[in-house]
C-alpha cells in the first residue's frame, strides 16, 4: 500500500504526508525534516486528519491538515 504521494517540484522531491506516515514519524527516533507552507515544523501530535505542529523558526503552534505537511529531500 502506498502511504504517500510523491511529486517533483523545483529540483526537490516533495512527499505529501499521509496519516500512516505521520504516525511513523512520531514513533521514529530519527530526525525527519517536515515542512508546512515552506516552514520547518515538528509534529507534536495527531488526531484523525489534523496534526498539531510547532514551527522550528519561532514558538508558534498550529493545527494543520495532515495533507498540508510534506517531506523534502534534495536530489544528490
Amino acid at each position: 500500500m502506498n502511504i504517500f504521494n510523491t511529486y517533483v517540484y523545483n529540483y526537490f522531491e516533495v512527499v505529501i504526508m499521509k496519516y500512516n506516515r505521520v504516525k511513523e514519524v512520531l514513533t521514529n527516533k530519527e530526525k525527519v525534516d517536515i515542512f508546512f507552507d515552506e516552514r520547518p515544523v515538528w509534529i507534536q501530535g495527531v488526531n484523525n486528519n489534523i496534526a498539531k505542529v510547532g514551527f522550528i523558526d519561532n514558538f508558534e503552534e498550529r493545527d494543520v491538515f495532515i495533507d498540508d505537511l510534506y517531506e523534502r529531500n534534495l536530489y544528490n
